[in-house]
């Protein structure tokens, strides 16, 4: 450790690994047990058995209740023919059961896949047949449904958690008129018919889970998991965390488990970690009031759920539990972190810490933490103690020194399999460099010499000019987030025939501002000034990047669960409205852009 310490830094990321320089050699270079996720969680929760591990709705269980449940129900699905290797699909809200179902397979050797319960019918059966899957778990749903399924897919057994079944664990049998469909209570009396109930050995290599990229930008990848994946990015975030104390034991997680920040970064590694995972099934302005009882610590949320909690907690509520906001899916700007401390803090939240991590599904959602490092408010946090990263130049692969802007790469043991049967996507955004395997996260941004990342861009938010300028949408939007009047935006492109490509930005003002055409005005004055970030420098939109059109909005779109903005849905409705001449404003001449 002492020679890493005195090291000179080289130009470069991928040789120094900044993030590492004061790690010692095991933490730099961890030991993956050879273990499935299921037997890691027993193991690390052998001494502290008796303790909470999950708190959903009105059921808490402890992780003796949580490990034996997952014994019983393995041993149903042994008992309906389930063979390692299998793929167990799942589609239901955050319930416990689900959490139940998920370690069940993988004591097994099953892998398991989250289905949006929100999806339509086909998609449904599509991906049950993508997968093959010989059991689907599913919530609520008659006989009708139940029915098409095995009539459509090759789907055996249906088995249904019934909806006033929710915060029990152990319910009366029922008769479900079918052999093929099963209520989820009669696994435990299918379970007392398997003779052997010995403890299988998966090793961490396998296959353990296929979850879903968040589709904002394209159609949602399907990414395979092993366990050894799983295990190396908890260990590679405690590692990187452990150097400033994380205070309390309680989570709140509610991004749906189809997403990994949903399943992964939030319930298992609260779970792993020892801490007790608070699970919301659905969270809405209604009910936002009953999650923040429960008196999280630690909340696993996104931009959408911060505004969901300053726009609908009453004022007298207490919200002093809470330590850490913890933002994925997409960027809390610095202007909405100010609000939100100042809003925890008028709610008894005095020291409350809000932060930005970064992921992608294939590096099981996490590549920076800002949880136990010190925060850096305009960066992603701490790249991971650990993994190798570098930035490359996207067109070159050239790699970048730090503080050039180039498209992250990591390489580590977290990095996924494979896209399911896409071996060619698959191989496209994987490269060898210095004999290790890295990952175009496609996430563009710089690395610093104390090892944060700042995001400036997505690589697949950019369009070229007919003037060959590239211009990122993402960073023409945090330019213009800068401005007073502006709440939020968001940048898309709109197709042009002398410009190829100009952008139009859709613009929630703040509440003291109102829509107008002196407004309108003043913001095509700003889009020619400088204005300050949130690092403090002076920052301005170059005159290609000024948006074209502009539109006020009351709210972004997002998608369903993961509460990213649906950049595919506003692309869509601008050019829509363009092509019928519905532009509420124009603000440049396109053609002297």
């Amino acid at each position: 450790m002492i020679g890493d310490e005195r090291k000179k830094l080289t130009e470069y990321p991928s040789i120094d690994n900044p993030q590492s320089m004061n790690a010692t050699y095991f933490e730099r270079n961890p030991i993956i047990p050879n273990l499935n996720i299921y037997l890691m969680l027993k193991l690390l929760r052998s001494n502290d058995l008796d303790k909470p591990a999950v708190d959903c709705l009105d059921l808490k269980a402890s992780y003796r209740m949580l490990l034996n449940d997952c014994i019983t129900i393995s041993l149903a699905l042994k008992e309906l023919s389930v063979k390692k290797g299998d793929i167990v699909s799942i589609s239901m809200p955050n319930f416990y059961q689900a959490v139940s179902v998920f370690l069940a397979c993988n004591r097994i050797g099953a892998v398991a896949t989250f289905l949006d319960p929100h999806a339509s019918d086909s998609e449904i059966n599509n991906y049950l047949n993508l997968f093959e899957s010989p059991i689907f778990f599913n919530y609520n749903k008659g006989y009708k449904y139940n029915q098409e399924i095995t009539n459509n897919t090759k789907v055996k057994y249906v088995i249904t958690l019934d909806k006033q079944d929710i915060c029990s664990q152990r319910i009366k049998s029922k008769i479900t008129g079918s052999e093929n469909m099963i209520d989820f209570s009669l696994l435990w009396n299918i379970a007392k018919l398997r003779k052997y109930k010995f403890e299988p050995l998966h090793l961490k290599k396998e296959n353990a889970l296929i979850l879903f990229t968040s589709g904002s930008t394209g159609k949602p990848k399907s990414v395979v998991l092993t366990n050894e994946n799983v295990l190396a990015a908890e260990i590679y975030l405690k590692n990187t965390s452990q150097r400033e104390k994380i205070t309390g034991c309680k989570t709140l997680n509610c991004v749906p488990f189809s997403y990994p920040y949903g399943l992964i970064t939030s319930t298992l590694t609260t779970l792993l970690w020892g801490k007790e995972a608070i699970l919301c099934p659905n969270i809405d302005k209604n009910n936002i009031g009953y999650f923040y009882r429960k008196r999280p610590n630690i909340i696993f949320g996104s931009p959408a759920l911060l505004d969901l909690t300053m726009n609908n907690i009453s004022q007298n509520e207490d919200l002093s539990s809470v330590t850490h906001f913890i933002s994925g899916g997409d960027f809390l700007t610095f202007e909405k972190v100010k609000r939100g401390k100042n809003f925890f803090y008028e709610h008894g939240a005095k020291d409350v810490e809000i932060g930005n991590g970064s992921g992608n599904a294939e590096t099981v959602s996490v590549g920076t933490t800002p949880v136990g490092v010190p925060l850096r408010q305009d960066t992603a946090g701490k790249l991971l103690v650990g993994i190798n990263a570098m930035v490359v130049d996207p067109d070159t692969m050239e790699e970048k020194k730090y503080g050039e802007e180039g498209m992250l790469c990591i390489s580590g043991k977290l990095v996924f399999k494979e896209y399911y049967k896409n071996t060619e996507l698959t191989q496209a955004v994987k490269f060898f460099r210095n004999g290790k395997q890295y990952f175009k996260t496609g996430t563009m941004g710089i690395i610093d010499k104390m090892g944060y990342f700042k995001i400036t861009a997505r690589q697949s938010r950019f369009y070229i000019t007919s003037s060959l300028n590239k211009v990122y949408c993402d960073n023409v939007q945090n330019i213009i987030s800068t401005f007073a009047p502006v709440k939020d935006c968001v940048v898309v492109k709109v197709p042009d025939k002398e410009q190829l490509y100009v952008n139009k930005a859709y613009i929630i003002l703040n509440n003291n501002y109102d829509e107008s055409t002196e407004l309108i005005e003043h913001i095509k004055f700003l889009f020619t000034q400088p204005s300050i970030a949130a690092n403090g420098e002076k920052v301005q939109l170059k005159s290609y990047e000024i948006p074209t059109y502009v539109e006020f909005i009351p709210e972004l779109p997002r998608i369903p669960g993961s509460e990213k903005i649906n950049f595919r849905l506003l692309e869509q409705d601008a050019i829509d409205k363009i092509s019928k001449s519905k532009v509420v404003y124009e603000c440049r001449d396109k053609n002297n852009g």
